[in-house]
């Protein structure tokens, strides 16, 4: 008896009508062999959609956008301080008095300097603590063209002087927020600061002669800041005073305008310009004056 195979429907038929013609003809179907596979489950949506709100969570918690990182509650900023500079003084010792001079042009001080300067602040509600440094440091060698009496020591002319001048700024001020809107923000205070002045001449022919002495003062200060959108800032910022503290008449003017950007969830950049001048009569003392002023670029951080 004659055998045939079949695997497809057309086959089937045509040999159907073979066996008809013979009935010799035996059929058989071959079944082909398919290789074993692993097959996953398609994912429910319901699953799926809680897979990826968890995922979306967990990004957000981890990453916030700019908006949600404005109610952070302590923060901090530094910054170099690429500052000129001018100013005076006259040193007096007990009733010694001493002599007026620049500097600058008499002593050869640096006009450029790179200054540290920092911020760490902290908000709760409407109020901010927040506190600065800054630190102002510089050096000058000079033939000086007069007689110049400093803290009781007198260099004469045509000595070479070798002077320094540092200039710490330590800034505590407490700020209420009195207006607080989407895109802008209007906030008042006071402030309780200090100054600490250390200067020091230094000759081969009178010695070396130091002064080191810490101001205290107060002030009042106003920030106002514009928000465009989400994360950028234009900070306007006003500090100072004029007041006899403890027989030192005392006049401060410090401000500064800032661009900030906060691109991460607690990261951000900043760059501004500041202007500090610092003026004081002091009985125990004599006289400084002096003004710092020059661009700044920096980071800032949120948490």
């Amino acid at each position: 008896m004659a055998t045939a195979a079949f695997g497809t429907p057309w086959g089937a038929d045509r040999l159907l009508g073979l066996r008809a013609a013979d009935p010799r003809i035996s059929l058989y179907r071959v079944e082909k062999e398919m290789p074993m596979t692993s097959i996953r489950p398609t994912p429910r949506p319901l699953a799926r959609n809680l897979v990826l709100a968890a995922l979306g969570l967990t990004v957000a918690l981890a990453f916030p956008s700019p908006a949600r990182a404005l109610g952070d509650i302590v923060g901090g900023e530094a910054a170099p301080w690429f500052q000129g500079f001018s100013g005076s003084a006259r040193i007096d010792k007990g009733s010694m008095a001493g002599t007026n001079f620049d500097f600058k042009s008499d002593l050869g001080l640096d006009n450029r300097d790179t200054s540290p300067m920092g911020r760490v602040w902290f908000r709760l509600g409407k109020s901010h603590l927040i506190f600065d440094y800054s630190d102002s440091s510089r050096t000058g060698r000079n033939t000086i063209s007069k007689d110049i009496t400093f803290n009781g020591t007198t260099y004469t002319a045509t000595d070479t002087v070798d002077s320094r001048l540092d200039l710490k700024l330590y800034k505590t001020t407490w700020r209420f927020s009195f207006v607080n809107l989407k895109v802008v923000e209007f906030g008042a205070g006071l402030g309780f600061n200090a100054a600490k002045i250390d200067a020091q001449l230094d000759s081969t022919s009178a010695g070396s002669t130091r002064l080191n002495q810490t101001v205290p003062f107060p002030t009042v200060n106003a920030s106002l800041i514009v928000k465009p959108f989400p994360g950028f800032h234009i900070r306007t910022e006003l500090d100072g005073l004029s007041v006899d503290v403890s027989g030192n008449k005392v006049t401060i003017y410090d401000a500064r305008v800032q661009l900030e950007w906060y691109f991460l969830h607690a990261f951000g950049v900043q760059a501004g310009y500041r202007q500090f001048r610092f003026d004081v009569n002091a009985n125990d003392f004599g006289h400084v004056e002096s003004t710092f002023k020059g661009p700044y670029v920096g980071l800032g951080v949120k948490f």
